[in-house]
């Protein structure tokens, strides 16, 4: 168990610390190129918190560090008081004080506009990174358009302890009705199985040049939409394998690669929008927030998924590349969702305060920010330990630490 454990940890935490660090990385950069471009004075780029494990200074006097923690990096600005920018190190007194701060670059001291422009380029940056991942993946590889629904009814694995499994059914068998009702593809017998949950229902399989009829108990479980919507669904535990002259293979030129990958990002944050509004109405639980274990889970279920299979070695490293990748571009979006909330400390509680200045003619009282960072900075601690719950919960990370003590 301990080395199953290690093995888990081994092959999670690499594809997780470099998904994590380029995303991080692409939001980073945003920031930082913005602000050079508006002639705003940085004084670090930094990909992680905590002891520094890699640290240079650039040209320009920038410094360049690695932390040890890579849960998330900042660029801080000349004068900033903190890494998040949540005010200047020093007060601009005098209209001659304001200038000659502005003229060296210091963030606080430049236009609204400008320091707007470069906090909003992050999670913008975000975005266009996955757009052009999303359309590069659909370049090189394209979109599997294979007819699944339509394939032959035929069972190719069967996976143990499954309801399929405990009723008889085996890899092979052709399954020719249900119920007495004739089945015409693989996607006509999933809708029937699907809308049957714990019902029994009594497959006719063709088996060997054999007719059998198996009574089958169809599981029960709930399955999740992107909008976080959970229905019922029946389920056998079957796989229908395509095989290679099965596979349809969409190919796109590079414009239409384009609108694919916008159209993915849009998707995301469409499906998003939706879901957090499905938590306030009610239809969807916020117990499928997922935190930092999360992705730490789903990099490692990417990388271990990419080695399965008979390709060669060096197809599986290229798909283990492309995998996390996509991945990579998924999680960005994602990111800068997140940073755009209008949570004092995010991105978007910035450029609320950045849009109040700009109606004001003024900014905020130096009080009512600090009142408005220190309650963003409570909000997004909550939520840090509410997705790690979360997280516990979903892997019975508890249970398993528990066992391993015993």
């Amino acid at each position: 168990m301990i080395e199953g454990a290690l093995t888990y940890l081994l092959t999670s935490a690499v594809p997780f610390v470099l998904v994590l660090s380029l995303v991080v990385f692409v939001h980073e950069f945003g920031h930082f190129q913005v602000g050079r471009w508006c002639k705003i004075a940085i004084d670090t780029f930094s990909i992680g918190f905590g002891k520094t494990l890699v640290q240079w200074r650039d040209r320009q006097g920038v410094i360049w560090r690695v932390g040890a923690l890579p849960l998330g990096g900042y660029v801080k600005f000349k004068d900033d008081a903190d890494p998040m920018s949540t005010g200047p190190a020093s007060r601009y007194e005098t209209p001659e004080a304001h200038a000659q701060a502005r003229a060296k670059g210091l963030f606080h001291a430049q236009p609204v506009g400008a320091r707007a422009l470069t906090t909003a380029a992050g999670p913008l940056t975000n975005f266009v990174f996955s757009m052009l991942v999303f359309a590069l993946l659909a370049l090189i590889v394209g979109r599997d358009v294979t007819p699944v629904g339509e394939l032959s009814p035929r069972i190719d694995a069967v996976r143990a302890e499954g309801p399929a499994a405990q009723a008889g059914i085996q890899g092979g068998d052709v399954v020719r009705a249900i119920d007495g009702r004739p089945v015409s593809s693989f996607g006509a017998m999933q809708e029937t199985v699907r809308s049957a949950p714990g019902q029994t229902l009594t497959f006719d399989v063709e088996r060997e040049g054999r007719r059998l009829s198996i009574p089958v108990v169809v599981g029960e479980r709930k399955d999740i939409d992107m909008t976080g919507v959970e229905t019922p669904t029946g389920f056998l535990s079957v796989e229908r394998r395509t095989l290679p002259e099965e596979r349809q293979i969409q190919r796109f030129g590079p414009v239409e690669a384009i609108g694919v990958g916008a159209a993915q990002v849009w998707d995301i944050i469409a499906s998003t929008g939706a879901y957090i509004g499905n938590i306030f109405s009610g239809r969807a639980s916020a117990e499928h927030i997922a935190g930092p274990a999360g992705i730490f889970d789903t990099s490692g279920k990417v990388a271990r998924n990419a080695f399965v299979g008979e390709a060669s070695f060096g197809d599986k490293v290229a798909g283990l590349a492309l995998s996390l990748l996509a991945f990579a571009a998924t999680l960005s979006v994602a990111v800068g969702i997140v940073n755009l909330l209008p949570v004092p400390i995010l991105d978007g509680g910035h450029l609320v305060f950045y849009a109040i200045e700009a109606v004001r003619g003024r900014p905020l009282s130096a009080k009512a920010q600090e009142i408005g960072f220190q309650a963003g900075f409570a909000v997004i601690i909550s939520l840090f330990l509410f997705a790690t719950w979360n997280d516990l919960q979903r892997f019975k990370l508890l249970e398993f630490v528990g066992r391993i003590l015993s």
